[in-house]
């Protein structure tokens, strides 16, 4: 064992009376087994119950520690050897690893939580007491101390201490200002913990002490991709592809950012970028699927899925498989979209891609009742297009009144998505759902002719909630000239104001993205309240979602013509329109 039998930092305590060892005989059979290196002589004595604590002259893994048994060490930490097992002296493994220079096992004990002053500490007591007796000894350790604060920082960022990484980091950057991995390093920790501020600041830190270094400039884009400025993080991307062309995930991130911002044709150049000098790697691949799917290029996403599953163990491809159905499905291809959903469901039955492609087939056979009981079994709420599909089955089954329902929840007509499978679905379901529209109006002319306006608006509503793009225009114009003859009804219900004060308090906290999804709430009680529109339409336009802000403004012009405002409201149409023709509207 290091720590006691070579000349060097450690074993130099022996000397001078650091350590007192006992005979070799005395070590325990797992301290043999440890210094031996056979991890299945120490499986079987743990098995058996043999103290993973139990000290004599350290512990098993101070043992471990010493001598490098990087495997042995792992095992013992998940059989739960105590990490900060203190010697006399103030030695632990920590310090054990570090004396002999041992980087992966100081990476190890400090990602599994060894304590990181504890270990300096002993070091500073052991360097002392070494000095005395051997100054090389004494400057081993020293050096020793040095590795662990140098590797601290990067041992918490591998392992997902992120806040701990970054006040390393931060003190670093303090102790040594003109450091540019320091302020990199703080930026990635900051984007993971998504305090992008700091993390941009960082990163702006770091460029500016090296500016030919492309990792500063993935952690500036990092950081704008964080707060959503994706159009922003376009420039420093190409700046680091300029500095390092052969870097597969500087192209994979270039081509995240232009998705996000609808540019699929940029994304796809991307992505295929990366995938070429990545060949072996399969997000590039699984971002081309994706990206051609959301396109309506089927063949090519069919294509890109077929490459995936190559790459995938077949446990791990139920997302893929799911997907693929769908997509020969959308191609016509029903007989490989039953086969593709039937290996899904034979993999994992319960996963929402195995439910939603299994309840799509159903639909497409008729089986609407199997339809439903599928694709309303999947849980998660954000999967959009399985809602759509949802709504069809339940619409062609006859249970129209829980169609709307899902219709109304999920935007219908006012939600903007570029999505070609989600767009030509929701059309579908609109069409199944136009008998329900001219339902809801023929009630709202009813109730209007018959001296009762508030319930004719309450049916334009629910048209609204269901209605495809033309006949939402038709019926904001309707319930435009309703507001005119009756401005008393532009007042808010209460469930609406319930909605636009939380909004109010979340814009005073500034969080806008979590303020406009109040007024998005909102304006499904009462979407032609003039007021909610003008909001609903400055927090889009905050958050870059300028589409969506002229959309709601639209309708805000629609319904108040006469607002002191208009010329005001106009203009800013305009410069979120040029705003969209530079690229910057966020989907």
């Amino acid at each position: 064992m290091k720590l006691f039998r070579h000349i060097g930092a450690l074993a130099a305590f022996l000397a001078i009376g650091f350590i007192t060892v006992g005979t070799a005989s005395g070590i325990t059979a797992l301290q043999k087994a440890v210094n031996k290196g056979d991890i299945k002589k120490v499986q079987e004595l743990l098995d058996k119950g043999a103290d993973v604590n139990e000290w004599n002259f350290g512990t098993a893994l101070i043992w471990a520690a010493s001598e490098n048994r990087l495997e042995i060490a792992k095992l013992l930490i998940d059989r739960g050897a105590d990490l900060n097992s203190l010697g006399k002296n103030g030695w632990t493994a920590l310090g054990c690893a570090a004396g002999e220079g041992y980087g992966d096992m100081i990476d190890l004990l400090i990602s599994r939580g060894a304590d990181i002053d504890q270990a300096i500490a002993g070091m500073k007591i052991m360097a002392e007491r070494a000095g005395s007796a051997s100054a090389k000894a004494a400057a081993k350790i020293v050096q020793g101390m040095g590795l662990i604060q140098s590797r601290a920082g990067m041992a918490f960022y591998s392992s997902g201490q992120y806040e701990k990484a970054a006040s390393i980091f931060r003190s670093k950057a303090r102790v040594n200002p003109q450091d540019p991995e320091n302020f990199i390093w703080l930026a990635f920790s900051n984007v993971a913990l998504k305090k992008y501020d700091e993390a941009k600041a960082a990163a702006e830190s770091a460029i500016m002490l090296a500016p030919d270094n492309p990792n500063a400039y993935v952690g500036l884009a990092d950081s704008l991709t964080g707060k959503g400025d994706f159009a922003k993080a376009v420039e420093p991307l190409k700046k680091c592809i300029g500095l390092n062309p052969k870097n597969p995930w500087t192209y994979n991130r270039l081509g995240n950012v232009f998705y996000s911002l609808g540019n699929y044709p940029e994304a796809v150049a991307n992505y295929q970028a990366a995938a070429e000098l990545a060949p072996d790697e399969s997000v590039p691949i699984r971002s081309l699927m994706n990206t051609w799917a959301r396109m309506g290029e089927l063949d090519k996403a069919i294509a890109a899925a077929d490459r995936l599953l190559g790459k995938m163990e077949p446990k791990d491809s139920v997302e893929v498989l799911g997907l693929r159905s769908f997509l020969c499905r959308e191609n016509g291809r029903a007989d490989e979209a039953a086969s593709s959903a039937e290996k899904a469901g034979s993999i994992e039955p319960g996963h929402d891609w195995s439910l939603f492609s299994s309840g799509v087939v159903a639909l497409d056979r008729g089986s609407y009742d199997e339809a439903v009981k599928q694709l309303s079994s999947i849980r998660d709420n954000d999967f959009t297009l399985a809602r759509v599909l949802a709504a069809i089955a339940y619409a062609k089954r006859g249970d129209v009144t829980e169609a709307e329902r899902i219709f109304a929840l999920i935007g219908g007509p006012t939600l903007s998505s570029t999505n070609f499978l989600f767009v030509k679905n929701a059309g579908i379901l609109a069409d199944l759902l136009k008998p329900a529209v001219q339902g809801h109006l023929e009630k709202a002319n009813s109730l209007e002719a018959g001296g009762d306006p508030r319930g004719a608006l309450g049916e334009y509503t629910l048209a609204l909630q269901i209605a495809d793009q033309a006949g939402s225009k038709a019926i904001m114009s309707r319930a435009a000239a309703l507001l005119t003859a009756h401005p008393e009804l532009a007042a808010l219900p209460e469930e609406a104001r319930k909605y636009s004060l939380r909004g109010e308090v979340l814009v005073k906290e500034k969080n806008l993205e979590g303020a406009l999804g109040e007024y998005t709430s909102a304006l499904r009680a009462a979407p032609f309240c003039p007021t909610l529109r003008y909001d609903a339409a400055l927090l889009a336009a905050e958050l870059g979602k300028f589409s969506q802000a002229i959309m709601h403004m639209n309708a805000y012009l629609e319904l108040s013509p006469a607002a002191p405002n208009a010329r005001e409201a106009k203009d800013l149409i305009y410069k979120w329109e040029f705003m969209i023709e530079r690229g910057a509207d966020k989907k």
